[in-house]
Order: structure tokens, then C-alpha cells, then sequence
């Protein structure tokens, strides 16, 4: 208020002094003692109407900014700190989400070699089976094989007898020659 009424009192001082300045005399204080009272008079007349008509509304002006101004100080610093957890919480969420996105990675990295441990060991057991199949297939063969060519040696070797001794053998004697020749080679030490 003081320092507004510094401002206001050299326009207020000119506006008294004008009609003195009008008048022609070059000494604004020269002149008779009822000019003085008639300026002192009017420069309090125009102090108390500006007071009361323009001080308060200037005043209440200056104060409606001043209010204004620090509301909008206080509303920044209010939306500045509401920024500053809005993005705390940002953060925090993109930090949940990174730490959930590396652990289901490690999960899937997991799971995958897992999943790739047991398709190894499924296919290894698979050629173990395929492996153990083919050998009791093969041993299955050779032993048929073994066994036909023990039916054909003992018929060849019937035949041949038969020859040397010049006579036919009967289908039972054949069958007896041939079991007997079938045992005789069991009972021989395998190679």
C-alpha cells in the first residue's frame, strides 16, 4: 500500500500543481496565502476521492492478482508433485513389467530345455526299443534261417543217403534221420 502511493503521488502533485502552472506565474508557490489553502484543499479533496473511489478498487485489483497469482503458484507446485508420482507410478509399473517379462523369458527358457531334455531321451529311449526290435527281429530270423537250412542240410543229407544206400526211405524214416541230424547239431557248441 505504501509503495503504491509512491507511484500515485507525483501524478497526484501535477494535478494539483496544473492550475498553478495555468496561471502563468513562474514560481509555483508565489502568490497569495488563499491559493495556497485553495490548492491544499483541492489536493486533499482529490486524495480523499481518489481513496475512496479508485485506492480501493486498484487495491482490491492488485490484491485479486496477487491471490491469483500464488493460487496458480500453489496449483503448479500441486500438479508438479502429482506429475512426479503420476510418473513414480509409471516407472514402478514399467519396472513390474520388465520384471515379469525377463521371468516368464526365464520360464520359457526353462520349459524349453526341459521340453528339449525329454524329446532327447523320448527319441533315445525310441531308438533304444527300435534297436532292442531289430535285434530280437534279427536273432528271431537267424534262428528261422538256422532252423531252414537244418531242415534242407538234413533232406539234402536223405537224399544223399538214400542215393549211396540205393534204397528209398520212407517219409518216417526221413523224419527220425532229420531229428536226429537237428539234435546232433543243437548239441554242437555255437560259433
Amino acid at each position: 500500500m505504501k509503495m503504491s502511493t509512491l507511484y500515485c503521488a507525483p501524478s497526484i502533485l501535477l494535478t494539483v500543481a496544473t492550475p498553478v502552472f495555468a496561471a502563468g506565474t513562474a514560481d509555483p508557490f508565489a502568490g497569495r496565502i488563499y491559493q495556497a489553502v485553495a490548492a491544499a484543499i483541492v489536493f486533499i479533496v482529490v486524495l480523499v476521492v481518489l481513496k475512496k473511489a479508485a485506492w480501493g478498487k486498484i487495491l482490491e485489483g492488485l490484491q485479486d492478482r496477487e491471490n491469483k497469482i500464488r493460487k496458480d503458484l500453489v496449483d503448479a507446485q500441486t500438479a508438479a508433485k502429482e506429475a512426479n508420482a503420476t510418473l513414480k507410478q509409471y516407472q514402478a509399473k514399467l519396472d513390474k513389467a520388465q520384471s515379469e517379462a525377463r521371468s516368464i523369458i526365464e520360464q520359457s527358457r526353462t520349459e524349453a530345455q526341459k521340453l528339449a531334455t525329454q524329446m532327447k531321451q523320448k527319441a533315445q529311449d525310441e531308438a533304444t526299443h527300435l534297436r532292442q526290435r531289430a535285434e530280437s527281429e534279427i536273432i528271431a530270423a537267424k534262428e528261422q534261417a538256422v532252423a531252414q537250412i537244418y531242415a534242407e542240410t538234413a533232406t539234402l543229407a536223405t537224399n544223399i543217403a538214400g542215393r549211396i544206400l540205393k534204397r528209398e526211405i520212407t517219409e518216417t524214416d526221413q523224419r527220425q534221420l532229420v531229428d536226429d541230424a537237428l539234435g546232433e547239431l543243437g548239441k554242437r557248441p555255437k560259433n
